[in-house]
């Protein structure tokens, strides 16, 4: 498989695609080994992502490091082959790519690949995406934990996360047994106690938020670019294109704060 038919594979805009096929014509990718290797490492990839944007230099829009992280996305797919992880969950793991280089178009007006720090986290087979939500294996205070990640657009309904749940419970009892039984956390706006005075009773993020522990909350507007995503522009100025929008564009004015919140799952029963 080539990059470009990754690319397909992916649902990668046209647009993007002929620009990584452009860079792809040029590049070396086993010039490059001693620094993609480390991305399969959680203790060096932070460094092998600096030490390639060094060594790709200007790359405004991130397609020559995009470029880079397809060819190891093939490298990771010989390595699910090898484990004996489906395909199925291959792609919608890697979707990660053209999710966030559509978010980039449509909020920001063009393509563009900003997410290369996150990435080795799927390039390392560290986290996938099952179902709804994304699982990340990682360590806190040298045990394993299980971090939850919510994609744009999912279903916090408790029939889907209750599946979803399950189905990463059976992937990994099957896969990475010391991570099928341990404790799961999620750092996410959408835990923030403040929604509650936002959002209707029924609201399947408020569902979402009662089925943990809060363990602290951070006092800051990160959820802006979440929720009101594009250049940042004064709270006077933010869109009312959605009720939650609207709700909390009020509730900022008047000197509200949503932070970003741990907790802890209980369970989605």
């Amino acid at each position: 498989m080539t990059v470009c038919e990754l690319c397909d594979r992916l649902a990668v805009a046209e647009e993007v695609k002929e620009k990584v096929a452009a860079i792809d014509r040029t590049y070396r990718h086993e010039a490059l080994s001693a620094q993609w290797e480390k991305l399969y490492f959680p203790e060096t990839w932070d460094e092998g992502v600096k030490e390639l944007q060094a060594a790709f230099g200007e790359d405004p829009d991130g397609m020559k490091i995009l470029t880079c992280m397809l060819h190891c996305c093939l490298k990771t797919r010989e390595m699910y082959a090898e484990k004996g992880i489906s395909e199925e969950v291959f792609y919608a793991t890697m979707r990660f790519i053209p999710r966030f280089l559509e978010w980039q178009k449509k909020y920001y007006g063009e393509y563009a690949f900003s997410w290369a720090w996150w990435f080795p986290r799927q390039l390392a087979m560290r986290e996938f995406r099952i179902g709804e939500l994304e699982f990340e294996m990682t360590q806190e205070n040298g045990a394993p934990v299980v971090s939850l990640h919510i994609p744009a657009g999912v279903s916090l309904r408790r029939e889907n996360l209750r599946a979803t749940y399950a189905a990463w419970k059976a992937f990994a009892a099957e896969f990475y047994p010391d991570y099928a039984d341990v404790p799961a956390v999620c750092d996410s706006w959408l835990l923030s106690p403040a929604l509650k005075e936002l959002l209707p009773p029924d609201s399947p993020i408020l569902y979402f938020q009662s089925c943990f522990e809060i363990l602290h909350s951070d006092r800051n507007d990160a959820v802006v670019d979440w929720v009101f995503p594009g250049k940042r522009v004064p709270y006077a100025e933010l869109a009312e294109g959605t009720s939650l929008q609207r709700a909390m564009k009020r509730y900022l004015l008047a000197g509200g704060t949503i932070g970003w919140t741990t907790g802890r799952l209980r369970s989605f029963d």
